[in-house]
């Protein structure tokens, strides 16, 4: 396993990469010690694990270390140690044989370049606990598992301090609906939400989930109006949701997407508005195949089009002739038709309402097309 130097990247691996990358350019010896002094990197793998006294020395005193003269007794070579310091600490040192008239500008470029390397480990490192940490509350969030009171400390913990009121939405695919948003178009998008402020987001069940803290109504308008511009569909909760309220639908985000299917194919659809879709979703897919084909089994393709525009017009006769281009006499046939086979007059609430729940299910058990 990789060593690792305290909270810092100073890695062995690190250490000899730099190593490595600078030897071809370098007719010196180049040493990468950590804080203890011991050598982690070396263009002489023999020297590995051993320690350098005069890097120790450098490390210690805080400061270059110019060695004029060889030491053959103690093994020391004429050059530099230079000690690497990052955010005030020092983390181990570079260390360059030579004239140290030649080579002290050569060590203080290498040890530069570690420093940066070691800041920019230590900030990948950061930014994917975040990113997880985020992941973690909001997965809590959507399998009830988060407390109440519980999720306010949590996002504080973890760096991002939003409050209520909530708003929780999903951004999917604008694609058809069950198929995952492709992972350049999510990471892109998330950058943008990560940029908004009071925003966190984070990537579940292929979609990304986006936790809204501190909104109202017309500045989470602006704001989905904004993200829309991506060509994603967005599902969303409330405006305005207390944190009890914003914990239900989380949940209830997450059932359906795991029947996407049922989702209706436009660019904003409010939770509000799927209390069908989230009953069908949550139903077992045995008893949702079992419904489809009960009612929907006698059906041809052309009356099953009939029967879901005929519902999505409200049972409207002229909107969905004029919907789906056909003689209103047809539509008229078509729907008696329905009703021979099915024993469901779609013009009764009671009957469109089994139908609609019918047509869910076999959306909510029918594979998306990738």
């Amino acid at each position: 396993m990789d060593e690792v130097d305290g909270d810092h990247a100073l890695t062995s691996a690190l250490a000899q990469r730099v190593v490595d990358q600078v030897r071809p350019r370098l007719t010196h010896g180049i040493n990468v010690m950590d804080r203890s002094g011991r050598i982690i990197g070396s263009v002489d793998p023999m020297r590995i694990g051993s320690i350098h006294e005069g890097a120790a020395y450098a490390i210690e005193v805080c400061r270059a270390v110019i060695v004029d003269a060889a030491d053959a007794s103690a093994g020391v070579q004429p050059g530099v140690n230079i000690p690497l310091i990052v955010d005030g600490e020092v983390i181990g040192a570079v260390g360059v044989t030579g004239d140290p008239a030649e080579v002290r500008s050569v060590g203080e470029v290498i040890a530069m370049t570690v420093e940066l390397l070691v800041k920019e480990e230590r900030l990948r490192d950061s930014s994917r606990w975040h990113e997880d940490a985020i992941r973690q509350v909001i997965l809590a969030l959507a399998t009830g598992t988060m407390t109440e009171t519980g999720l306010v400390e949590a996002l504080r913990r973890v760096g991002s301090p939003l409050s209520p009121p909530w708003n929780i939405a999903v951004l999917t695919s604008s694609q058809e609906p069950g198929v995952a948003m492709p992972p350049e178009k999510l990471a892109s998008v998330l950058r943008q939400v990560e940029a908004l402020p009071n925003a966190v987001g984070t990537e579940l069940q292929g979609a990304l989930w986006v936790l809204h803290g501190g909104v109202d109504e017309r500045m989470l308008a602006d704001r989905q109006k904004e993200l829309q511009r991506n060509g994603i569909r967005m599902l969303s909760g409330r405006a305005a949701a207390t944190t009890e309220q914003v914990a239900a639908e989380a949940q209830q985000l997450r059932v359906l997407l795991t029947a996407a299917g049922v989702l209706p194919a436009r660019d904003l659809v409010w939770l509000t508005d799927l209390a069908a879709e989230c009953a069908v979703a949550c139903q077992p897919a045995e008893l949702s195949a079992g419904l489809a084909d009960r009612v929907l089994g006698p059906l041809s393709p052309t009356l099953r089009l009939t029967a879901r525009g005929f519902l999505d017009t409200d049972l409207s006769i002229g909107a969905t002739a004029t919907a789906l281009n056909t003689h209103r006499n047809t539509l008229v046939q078509r729907l008696e038709r329905i009703s021979q086979l099915t024993g469901l007059d779609l013009r009764r609430f009671e009957h469109a309402t089994t139908m609609r729940l019918a047509l869910l299910s076999a959306d909510a058990t029918a594979e998306p097309h990738v």
